[in-house]
């Protein structure tokens, strides 16, 4: 089955010269991962595929970076492997936090049948190797951690163990969920400092499909068709910026 190759929008924000996610996934230290967002693409991206990170930035679209895909691995393995990035959904360490609920209709199922007290089954993630607990940098909801980003439970799902009064994965494995994705070390770029915008690929590459959907959704895209030309764009613009930086002042 041949690699395939994705363009990916997420909100982002400048800060200095640096574009940045507010959960800092996609990261794309050294080297990059992606762990949190857009979990059922997560799941069917491959290795050997390519992501193309696009922030949208107020009104505006820039590009922050790519990288083929090197890896996907289990949750456990990233806290081991990356134990200081936000994206790592899961830690060790038990916080105090703000105990929202994303999802109003599940809520009202839960504390009409319960009461408001907040169950404990979803403040911890108790698998095969030990119990967790949500990273307390991360932001996310208590129903919308682990239920949708790391097990991809919907909202069906999520009423049986309402029913049940416990989350019905407790015990599983969490080799099972191997969806935290690496880069290849040597197949990745960070370009942010290109100012590379969607006009910009949209004119060295022809790709002409709406970034958004008619709902204002910003759907993950194939690009196939289109990666190459983006890979060689990207190489110009760097000979490019190298030879201004050379030029005397």
């Amino acid at each position: 089955m041949s690699n395939r190759t994705y363009i990916v929008v997420f909100h982002g924000e400048w800060q200095g010269q640096k574009i940045v996610d507010i959960g800092d996934d996609p990261c794309f230290d050294n080297i990059p991962t992606w762990g949190i967002c857009r979990p059922t693409n997560r799941r069917s991206v491959r290795p050997g595929d390519t992501l193309f990170f696009i922030a949208k930035i107020q009104s505006d679209y820039f590009l922050k970076g790519w990288f083929k895909v090197g890896e996907k691995i289990d949750y456990l393995t990233a806290m081991e492997r990356f134990p200081n990035r936000q994206n790592v959904i899961i830690s060790n360490q038990k916080a105090d936090r703000q105990n929202r609920w994303r999802y109003g209709k599940l809520k009202k199922k839960y504390t009409e049948k319960y009461g408001d007290k907040i169950p404990s089954f979803l403040l911890d993630l108790k698998s095969a190797e030990g119990t967790f607990y949500q990273n307390p940098l991360d932001n996310h909801e208590i129903d919308n951690w682990k239920c949708r980003r790391i097990f991809h439970c919907q909202s069906r799902q999520f009423e049986y163990c309402i029913n049940a009064n416990c989350c019905l994965k407790n015990g599983e494995t969490l080799d099972n969920y191997k969806n935290y994705i690496v880069a290849d070390p040597e197949n990745w770029d960070n370009v942010e400092d290109l100012n590379v915008t969607l006009d910009d690929i949209r004119s060295s590459t022809g790709f002409n499909r709406p970034i958004r959907t008619p709902m204002n959704q910003h759907n993950v895209q194939r690009f196939d068709n289109y990666k190459e030309k983006l890979l060689n764009y990207l190489e110009k613009r760097k000979r490019a910026a190298a030879k201004s930086s050379r030029l005397p002042r």
